[in-house]
């Protein structure tokens, strides 16, 4: 069912062809419990594999349990011929090579053992020996890692402290355990990852990642598709938008750097569509902001929490002096800006008291400061993780952005021709994605990184 779902999405129907490609090449569908049956594998017994290398091809041994042993055995052997060109080892019935690369087959209490490498037949020998005890799954390190993460585990990756896997991309060693799990359901997929790490390295990345600001996240509009909570200290939210192309030579002239010093971290943010844009011009220019201002089309909010009012009114004035050298006019009324430039209407900033707290604004479209306290009654009781406030988090949901879009008025997609065009690409991209909701979470503690990414495909 989820798989069906994906297909329907844009680009969904290369699963498909991905999915015939591997079946037709192994000669069975390993996604089906009927394909898997039909060489020999047990569908209700999960399969395992170890890297014990770093080097390319690294040396691997991959366990999958079986119900007729014989015949995977002859189902692998005649992929491994036929369909690999690997060649029988002289006097080693299950032994092949290809190109210097040996392979060995084994059955090893009722599971189809195959190892790869230079030693393949004494990595089978090893693994025919090896006691229960001394196995993987009984790791220790292995079953505390599956306890952090939780729920069922369809897929799990694990790597111990010291591992010389990243070695293969030109990093260091692990300086700790790395587990990463992926699980499926009937509403999507879901990935959890831990890495543990140093307390040193622990502790600065704390200092990054200190969350915050959920309080601010209950202040973004209801209908936004794009939600996050920037969980970032500020001075370091700014060092990652310094290195967006688009936007370093614009920051390097502006000099916010004294302006980013006196928010707390935590900032939010959403993104959507503007009840007046013209789909119709977009398609025409694009999102080009130099040629014509995005926020006819585009809803933004920014928003975080001063720490320091008096610094932040100082830098706040030192950058309106600023923005006429970079082609931008301001009209000032009390502490609100409004940016005009050749593009049409840019920004609105400035600071306002909400809740009692000082609140510093940036604002694209037509939504005014002061609605941002009527919007804080009307919470998204499903972005649970924009509530919490430790680290970072993130929500798409584009069936909000459908909503949006066939809201608007049907001169938005313009007339004739332009039209037909515009219509057509919502309906090519925008539509299909309906059902598709994103969820990203990112929280840093003294001894580890966690992550999680929830891809949702919703029913029709």
């Amino acid at each position: 069912m989820l798989a069906g779902r994906a297909a329907s999405l844009p680009g969904g129907e290369q699963l498909a062809d991905l999915r015939k490609g591997i079946s037709a090449r192994l000669g069975f569908d390993p996604f089906t419990r009927e394909g898997l049956l039909a060489a020999g594998i047990d569908p209700d017994r999960g399969a395992a594999m170890a890297m014990l290398s770093s080097e390319t091809p690294p040396r691997t041994l991959l366990a999958v349990p079986l119900v007729k042993p014989e015949l995977f055995l002859q189902t692998t052997q005649r992929f491994l011929v036929e369909r690999s060109g690997y060649a029988p080892v002289t006097g080693q019935p299950q032994l092949f090579e290809r190109r210097g690369v040996q392979l060995g087959l084994a059955i090893v209490r009722g599971y189809g053992v195959i190892a790869r490498g230079p030693d393949a037949a004494a990595l089978l020998s090893q693994s025919a020996a090896r006691k229960v005890e001394e196995s993987l799954a009984r790791d220790n390190g292995l079953n505390d890692m599956r306890g952090k993460l939780g729920g069922a585990q369809d897929l799990l990756i694990y790597a111990p402290q010291g591992s010389p896997l990243p070695a293969r991309y030109g990093s260091p060693p692990l300086p700790g355990d790395f587990a990463l799990s992926l699980s499926s359901s009937a509403q999507g997929v879901a990935m959890r990852l831990i890495a543990q790490l140093p307390a040193e390295a622990g502790a600065k990345v704390q200092a990054v990642l200190p969350g915050g600001g959920s309080w601010l996240a209950g202040l973004l509009p209801s209908g936004a598709a794009l939600k996050a909570r920037l969980g970032v200290a500020a001075p370091q939210l700014l060092s990652v938008l310094q290195k967006v192309p688009q936007l370093a030579p614009i920051l390097e002239k502006a000099d916010l750097a004294e302006l980013f010093a006196s928010l707390a971290p935590g900032a939010s943010l959403s993104v959507g569509v503007e009840k007046t844009a013209n789909l119709a011009q977009l398609v025409d220019y694009g999102l080009d902001w130099r040629r014509k201002s995005p926020f006819e089309t585009v809803q933004l909010v920014a928003l975080a929490q001063v720490a320091d009012e008096k610094r932040f009114s100082k830098a706040l004035d030192a950058l309106v002096l600023r923005l006429p050298s970079l082609g931008a006019q301001v009209a000032r009324t009390g502490d609100d800006f409004q940016i005009t430039y050749a593009g049409g209407k840019g920004v609105r900033f400035g600071l306002r008291e909400v809740e009692g707290k000082k609140v510093g604004y940036v604002i694209g479209g037509s939504l005014k400061p002061e609605e941002l306290k009527s919007a804080a009654a009307d919470k998204d009781p499903e972005a649970a993780a924009l509530a919490q406030d430790p680290g970072a988090a993130v929500r798409v949901d584009f069936g909000r952005l459908y909503d949006a879009i066939h809201a608007l008025p049907q001169d938005a997609f313009g007339s004739g021709p332009q039209s037909y065009v515009t219509r057509s690409l919502v309906g090519q991209v925008i539509d299909p994605l309906r059902p598709v909701r994103v969820s990203l979470g990112v929280m840093a503690s003294p001894a580890s990184l966690d992550a999680s990414l929830d891809l949702e495909l919703l029913p029709p």
